[in-house]
């Protein structure tokens, strides 16, 4: 292993949560929790994972939203599901700006995992259990903060129409900043929105990032902007007041290699719209289902 950052030298594991190892139950996703003390944004953590002994494949583990008191940045990686009686090893590291500087175990050998058998469930009646329509969360889920997305635009009302208050809102400039991300937005990019009359407005998001290494990101996305109940006689009396939230889903699409693994995220953004200057700020975030059932 690399010389250590002086006083950042160990991965932590959660109070409570042991890294998984021996037998587990097949055909279900564990969960690798663990922690760095302190966040830092060049901060990368993965999974080294050997199954059937053939060779590694890395699974990257997404940051926690972390409480304002916790001095733990905590990180969360799905492990893919083992067949029963198939058997797999893993192991955690963790880098800074590309330089290693812990693993766990802290030796660099391998954590053992099997697909053992279930348990019989016994015979079905047929009829499902109430237990079958659950009321309660059932899976556990990390967020990764991905970027703070800043876009000024310029309004291009079309009006009334038979669908809603139609503005067309053009992208002037903006930037996309993050831990893995710095873009600016491409200008011929907007949101087509629509508002109906109890002041909601349909978020129709289609603009372009531009990153250092040249890559063209597209991103999409939908969502719910909440002007209030007197937002539609606002925006057609041409008032542009306050600062509503909204909430939107982005997704990405782009052919450049370095930046494939964003074609497989599905984002989760929200902010508000400071209407007096029309300028979006949005916080995106990343979110991964663990698979773990809460409750069980």
């Amino acid at each position: 292993m690399t010389a250590a950052i002086p006083g950042v030298t160990a991965l932590l594991e959660r109070a409570g949560l042991p890294l998984p190892t021996g037998a587990v139950p097949p055909n279900t996703v564990p969960a690798v929790v663990v922690g760095t003390p302190g966040a830092h944004p060049a901060d990368l953590v993965q999974v080294l994972l050997r199954r059937d002994s053939g060779p590694p494949l890395t699974v990257r583990a997404l940051r926690e939203v972390s409480r304002a008191a916790d001095p733990v940045q905590w990180f969360r990686a799905r492990l893919p599901t083992l067949e029963p009686d198939h058997t797999a090893e893993y192991r955690v590291e963790w880098s800074r700006a590309g330089r290693r500087i812990a693993m766990l175990p802290a030796d660099g050998s391998w954590l053992p995992l099997l697909g053992a058998d279930p348990a019989d469930p016994g015979p079905s009646s047929g009829t499902p259990a109430a237990n079958d329509w659950p009321s309660a969360p059932r899976f556990g889920y990390g967020l990764e903060f991905f970027a703070a997305l800043t876009v000024n635009l310029a309004a291009e009302v079309v009006g009334a129409t038979a669908e809603g208050y139609r503005i067309n809102f053009h992208v002037e400039e903006g930037r996309v900043r993050g831990p893995h991300i710095d873009a600016v937005v491409e200008p011929r990019g907007g949101d087509w929105m629509c508002i109906r009359r109890d002041g909601i407005g349909a978020v129709d998001i289609r603009i372009t990032y531009r990153t250092g290494d040249g890559a063209l990101i597209f991103e999409r996305a939908g969502g719910v902007f909440d002007l209030g109940p007197d937002g539609y006689a606002m925006v057609t009396a041409g008032r542009y007041e306050g600062a509503p939230p909204f909430y939107a889903t982005p997704t990405w699409s782009t052919a450049h290699p370095d930046w494939a693994w964003l074609n497989r995220k599905q984002g989760i953004g929200f902010g508000r719209v400071e209407l007096s200057r029309l300028q979006v700020q949005c916080d995106i975030y990343l979110p991964e289902v663990d698979g773990r059932a809460t409750g069980a």
